[in-house]
């Protein structure tokens, strides 16, 4: 189970967590949730594949991947899940939040 939540709510143009997550969290230990303008982290292929590599787990919002305009088909890494999935990670599956 991992032990950290990351929370991303940029895109990959704006920044890379991936430093972040790597520096505070070894992999196995570390679940990234793309939110808002982060969900674009997992539609990119060279974000992506760093979530991939940086994370054991990659949670995005299905809202704001749809509110942009993408379907969970376009995603490049990662599992769409709904708010309260996500919710569950944070006060649940986590021991602490960090927003990136």
């Amino acid at each position: 189970m991992p032990k950290t939540a990351f929370v991303v709510l940029k895109s990959p143009q704006e920044q890379d967590p991936t430093h972040f997550v790597r520096r505070f969290s070894e992999k196995q230990d570390a679940s990234v949730i793309l939110l808002e303008d982060g969900v674009f982290q997992a539609l990119v292929a060279p974000a992506a594949d760093r979530l991939a590599n940086a994370a054991a787990e990659v949670l995005v919002s299905r809202g704001d991947i749809e509110a942009r305009g993408f379907s969970a088909s376009d995603l490049k890494v990662g599992k769409p899940v709904e708010y309260a999935d996500i919710i569950d990670c944070i006060m649940e599956r986590t021991e602490r939040t960090v927003t990136v």
